[in-house]
């Protein structure tokens, strides 16, 4: 059997040298894998040492989703004319480029194609104001970098664990000048930076990009003693650029896809994105309030089965909460990943910070907050700066991610996933604005631990935020609502999303009786209470 290279039959790229696309790109959607040259029982010629131990280690099963593209499926498309950019073995499909003087009516389907999909016409250009939140500030002294670690308990995780031997994916916008900065010196010098790709670009320098992913590189892994010490400082990184800043295009989805292969491939741990979608340059593209059901669009679909291929996948809730979408961006929407909203200072939520779905009950989102204004990073000209975004609270978690990955090395990414969502200060309840609250890390360390630390811990109070609530819950035969914030109306809805109970607050506490109770079966309920402009929710239970 004919073999092929690892990287050529997982990316199947031709190196533009980064130069720019001239054609309109489609994604191609295969339609079987049939007479691959792969076997499922020989792993190894298309999954990285690292990626299988993994697998081995969480007990996850190869199966036909790892297997790569069909080479034969990329000879006849480009014998037809096209250009193959990228393969995604995770959707079998493919990053086509065809020149824009000819029709994609006029190319043959071959009976392996189900359908050409445009994702980036020619004529879109325009940039994104997908960062606009960001804002710098000089800042001095190591204290301003502490506070966002200081807030989830951090630092005090980082006395047992760091993220060392553990393999993180940033996939970003670019890392400006992050190979020349002195926060990264000691990272480097270690061989801390496992490599870059350009997937908008192949071949192209990440390091003369946009600055974001710096930012969030630094985040994460800055070390400069007085200054900043990253979340994860002693991981280890590959940088990964999807984002193209000039335009927004459903195309960058596809690159996100790719990207997160490539992180599985090569055995990364954990994935940090700082990056979202639901509106682009053309509005035909735009995704709808429906589709936001955690496992719909393709690369929600794609980041749950990062997680299910036991990567813990890390990312910001988006900073559409002062805009006409107002609610969680793709892939922070999947069902399986962790969704991280923002927070000041204060614990506050941010107004930009995206919410939940008020409506859709299919998923809770965000999963959780972590400080998202005046976040302490490095500029991609080596400054010492604030900012403001969910692209700051994400990397702040994802790194916290790898230290428990570091402290716990048997668990799976579903019970580090899990596990940080209970560290929330309002677990088990929840709410569209900081998901299960801020989580206290130093609730994950075991007692003994705690006990060397001479660390006592203790449960944040919910009335810190939220005094509206029900009790008793768990109930049974009754419960009673107290309406201390003033909200209009309660509802009561089933885990499918539907309203089993409605009525009109108009006083400050309303008991709920019997005759209504005993009509509900046995099982998880969210409770919703609702004001003008706010919405509050949390899970309640009748036993």
């Amino acid at each position: 059997m004919k073999k092929y290279l690892i990287f050529l039959c997982l990316l199947y790229s031709v190196v533009l040298n980064g130069k720019e696309a001239v054609g309109n790109i489609y994604w191609v959607q295969f339609n079987t894998k049939i007479n691959t040259p792969y076997l499922l029982s020989e792993p190894e010629y298309f999954l990285s040492h690292r990626a299988l131990a993994r697998r081995e280690r969480q007990n996850i099963a190869i199966d036909s989703t790892d297997l790569p593209v069909n080479p034969a499926f990329i000879d006849s498309l480009s014998t037809l004319g096209f250009y193959v950019k990228h393969t995604s073995k995770w959707m079998n499909g493919a990053i086509v480029e065809l020149d824009a003087t000819i029709s994609i009516d006029s190319i043959l389907k071959p009976s392996f194609v189900d359908n050409y999909e445009l994702r980036k016409g020619v004529s879109l250009k325009s940039a994104s104001s997908k960062f606009s939140n960001i804002d710098s500030l000089q800042q001095v002294y190591y204290g301003n970098s502490l506070s966002q670690l200081s807030m989830i308990k951090g630092e005090i995780l980082h006395e047992v664990a760091t993220g060392k031997g553990v393999h993180i994916a940033i996939i970003d916008a670019g890392f400006q000048n992050s190979n020349e900065l002195e926060v990264f010196d000691s990272l480097y010098k270690r061989g801390g930076v496992l490599g870059t790709y350009d997937f908008v670009l192949p071949g192209n320098d990440v390091y003369k990009e946009f600055y974001h992913g710096n930012a969030v590189f630094s985040i994460m892994a800055g070390n400069h003693p007085g200054q900043l010490i990253g979340s994860a400082p002693d991981a280890s990184y590959w940088l990964l650029r999807t984002e193209d800043t000039a335009s927004e295009s459903p195309v960058e989805e596809d690159y996100w896809i790719i990207a997160a292969e490539f992180a599985d491939q090569q055995g990364c741990d954990v994935i940090n994105t700082s990056l979202g979608y639901s509106t682009f340059d053309n509005p035909e593209f735009n995704h709808n309030y429906e589709q936001f059901d955690g496992k719909t669009l393709r690369i929600s679909k794609a980041a749950n089965l990062a997680v299910q291929k036991g990567m813990v996948v890390v990312c910001s809730a988006g900073n559409s909460g002062n805009d006409a979408w107002g609610h969680i961006v793709a892939p922070s929407e999947a069902r399986d990943v962790l969704s991280i909203a923002a927070v000041d200072v204060n614990e506050k939520i941010t107004t930009f910070s995206s919410r939940g779905f008020s409506e859709d009950w299919s998923i809770l989102k965000p999963d959780v907050a972590a400080m998202g204004a005046g976040v302490t990073y490095t500029s991609s000209m080596g400054e010492f700066v604030t900012g403001n975004g969910t692209s700051f609270s994400s990397p702040i978690i994802a790194g916290m991610a790898a230290c428990l990955i570091e402290y716990y090395p048997n668990k799976t990414s579903f019970e580090i996933t899990e596990m940080i969502r209970s560290l929330g200060n309002y677990y088990p309840q929840h709410n569209i604005e900081y998901g299960f609250g801020i989580p206290d890390f130093s609730k994950a360390l075991s007692t003994e631990t705690l006990d060397t630390l001479n660390i006592n811990t203790s449960k944040k109070s919910l009335s810190s935020h939220y005094s509206s609530t029900i009790y008793p819950n768990p109930f049974q035969t009754s419960f009673t609502i107290n309406n201390s914030e003033d909200y209009t109306k309660f509802e009561l809805l089933n885990t499918s999303g539907e309203r089993v109970f409605s009525t009109e607050l108009n006083q400050s506490s309303v008991e709920i009786s019997s005759s209504i109770v005993s009509n509900l079966q046995k099982g998880v309920y969210f409770a919703v209470f609702r004001g003008e402009h706010k919405v509050h929710s949390f899970k309640l239970m009748k036993y």
